[in-house]
C-alpha cells in the first residue's frame, strides 16, 4: 500500500518554492515510487518520497506484479502524490530497461573523423531490430579511455546508442497526462540508477538492481555506462516459488521471504532451499555479464552496488559476495541529499528501493 514521509518532512520544507522543486517518478511492475527534491545553493534538499503498491488496483496482493491500464496507473500516481504531500505539476519519468534498447556501437574509424547523426543512424539500422522511424533514438560518443586507446590503436569510436519504441513513450505520456502531470523528460531506468548510486570519477563499478519482475545490471567505467543487461527473474519469482512449494498464499509467502530471507538457522533451510535455485540462476547470469565485460575491456568491476527492493532480502549481500567473488555494497541515493538528521537511518535502510526515483530527480537539478 502507501508509505511516505510527507508528514515528517513537512516542517523541513517550510520555505518550499514549487518552481525549484523536481519530481522523479518510477513506475514499476508492482510499485510506483516518487522522490521530490529541491535545489538550494547547489544542495539537493529532500522534500518528500513515497511508494504505493499497484496490486490492489488490479484486485491482487500487495507486492504482486500487475498489468494495469493507463487510467488505473494514473489514479495510483494521484493517490501516491496525495499521500506524499507532493503538489508538483511536472515530473521526470523512468522507462523500464525491458522496454528499451541500449547498445555500445563501435564505429570503424577514430573520433577525429566527424561522427555525424547520419552515420550513427545508418549504423543503428544494423543493430535495432525494428525500423528507426518507430523509435525515439539518442546517442552519445563515449569519451576515450587510455586503456581502450592502447587496445584499439585509436582506430575505433564507441557510441552509446539508446532507443525507445514510440508506442512505449506514447503509453507513458498517456499515464502522466491522466495523472494531471507534465513529463519534462523520460529516462531509461539504468541511467537513473547510475546517477544515484555512483559518484562521479569512480573507476569501474557495477550496479545490480533487483526488481520485482527482473534484475537490471549496468557497468559504469569512469562515469560512463559501458554495458547493461536484463535478467528475466526477479524478487517476485522467489515469492511465487515459496507459495507453490510450501502451499501458502502469496501474502504469507511474501511475509516469509521478507522475514526469514537467507537465514542460516536449521529450521529455515526448507525456505532457503526453495529460493536458492532462482538466486543461483540470477547470480550466474550476473557473473557471466561481469566476465564478458572483463574479457572485452581487459579490466573488471571493483565492486557491485545493490539497489531495488529485492536487494533488501536478508543475507543477500553475503550471498552476493560468495557468488560474484567481489565486494558488494548497498546504494544510498539519499546520501546525495540534505535531510533531517533523525531520518538518516530510515533513509539509508529504504534507499536501495528508491534509487531510480532519486536518480530521476537528481538529473533535473
Amino acid at each position: 500500500m502507501e508509505f511516505s514521509l510527507g508528514g515528517l518532512l513537512k516542517n523541513f520544507k517550510s520555505a518550499l518554492n514549487p518552481k525549484k522543486s523536481v519530481l522523479g517518478l518510477d513506475i514499476g511492475s508492482s510499485f510506483i515510487k516518487l522522490v521530490q527534491l529541491r535545489k538550494e545553493q547547489e544542495r539537493a534538499i529532500l522534500e518528500t518520497y513515497g511508494e504505493i503498491a499497484l496490486g490492489p488496483y488490479g484486485k491482487m496482493k500487495i507486492g504482486q506484479n500487475v498489468k494495469l491500464p493507463p487510467d488505473m496507473i494514473a489514479q495510483a500516481v494521484k493517490d501516491l502524490m496525495k499521500e506524499s504531500n507532493s503538489k508538483i505539476g511536472i515530473t521526470r519519468v523512468s522507462i523500464p530497461l525491458k522496454s528499451s534498447f541500449v547498445k555500445i556501437m563501435t564505429l570503424p574509424f577514430s573520433r577525429e573523423k566527424n561522427v555525424s547523426a547520419d552515420v550513427v543512424i545508418m549504423e543503428a539500422r544494423r543493430h535495432i531490430p525494428i525500423p528507426v522511424s518507430e523509435v525515439v533514438l539518442d546517442w552519445w560518443i563515449i569519451p576515450e579511455n587510455e586503456n581502450d586507446l592502447e587496445k584499439s590503436g585509436e582506430k575505433e569510436t564507441e557510441v552509446l546508442l539508446v532507443a525507445i519504441h514510440n508506442d512505449v513513450i506514447r503509453e507513458y505520456k498517456e499515464i502522466i497526462s491522466k495523472a494531471d502531470l507534465t513529463a519534462t523528460s523520460f529516462e531509461i531506468e539504468s541511467f537513473s540508477l547510475v546517477r544515484s548510486g555512483i559518484s562521479r570519477g569512480s573507476s569501474t563499478i557495477a550496479v545490480m538492481d533487483i526488481g520485482s519482475a527482473a534484475v537490471k545490471m549496468a557497468i559504469v567505467d569512469y562515469g560512463v555506462m559501458k554495458s547493461s543487461v536484463l535478467i528475466n527473474k526477479g524478487s517476485q519469482d522467489l515469492t511465487l516459488a515459496l507459495s507453490q512449494s510450501l502451499g501458502v498464499d502469496f501474502a504469507k509467502a511474501e511475509e516469509m521471504k521478507r522475514g526469514i530471507g537467507l537465514s542460516d538457522l536449521p529450521e529455515h533451510q526448507d525456505i532457503v532451499a526453495v529460493m536458492e535455485p532462482i538466486l543461483d540462476y540470477i547470480f550466474h547470469e550476473a557473473a557471466v555479464f561481469l566476465k564478458d565485460f572483463q574479457n572485452k575491456y581487459g579490466r573488471s568491476a571493483s565492486k557491485v552496488i545493490f539497489s531495488g527492493g529485492g536487494s533488501l532480502l536478508k543475507g543477500l549481500a553475503v550471498y552476493g559476495v560468495k557468488k560474484l567473488t567481489i565486494e558488494v555494497e548497498y546504494a544510498n541515493p539519499f546520501g546525495k541529499t540534505e535531510h533531517p538528521a533523525f531520518l538518516s537511518g530510515v533513509l539509508k535502510g529504504v534507499g536501495p528501493d528508491f534509487s531510480v526515483a532519486a536518480g530521476l530527480a537528481l538529473g533535473e537539478l
